[in-house]
């Protein structure tokens, strides 16, 4: 009951900014659009569903990698089934940029209003074109983030809006960040 209470308060403190963070915001969609919600697979969807107290209730739509979990997980959501993308490699630089263009489509045509996620490779091109849109974007660092994020967590935490951590001593690492405290 303590834990679901702390995780009620961390999850509170989206909405109205926390102390350690300047009472810094999340930033709102516009009215008559949807969150996007960007995940891989794995311990990442479940960060992303960690935050579902948040979202729910709000008109939503995925761009995930397809893999057992996910297909399970997003049984009933409406879903872009997304290959992984590893934008370390120079192919896989190749296939980010062209997944941007298609982001930059998919971003106009769906309406999408806020992107959140939590990462991997899968999250860059959607984060550059909302960027490049003029569409909000707040990164989750995961858990497991405990010294240098990789490459995906830098670029997507540089083109975030506003960046959510779950460990207190990131806050500093951050130019626009909330502390959300554990989710799970």
């Amino acid at each position: 009951m303590i834990a679901d209470l702390e995780r009620a308060d961390a999850l509170g403190r989206l909405r109205r900014g926390c102390p350690p963070c300047d009472r810094r915001a999340v930033p709102e969609r516009k009215p008559g659009t949807e969150l996007l919600l960007v995940s891989s697979s794995g311990g990442v969807l479940l960060d992303v569903l960690a935050l579902r107290p948040w979202w729910h209730d709000q008109p939503h739509r995925w761009a995930c990698v397809s893999a057992a979990d996910s297909i399970e997980l997003l049984a009933g959501e409406v879903v872009r089934w997304q290959p992984e993308l590893r934008p370390a490699s120079i192919a896989g630089a190749r296939d980010a940029i062209k997944a941007a263009f298609a982001a930059w489509r998919l971003l106009r045509h769906d309406q999408v209003g806020l992107v959140i996620s939590a990462g991997s490779g899968i999250a860059v091109p959607w984060f550059l074109a909302a960027a490049l849109r003029g569409i909000p974007r707040v990164w989750l660092e995961t858990f497991n983030v405990l010294g240098r994020p990789g490459l995906a967590s830098r670029l997507c935490s540089s083109l975030s809006s506003v960046v959510l951590v779950q460990h207190r001593h990131l806050v500093s690492k951050h130019r626009r960040v909330i502390y959300v405290g554990e989710l799970y």
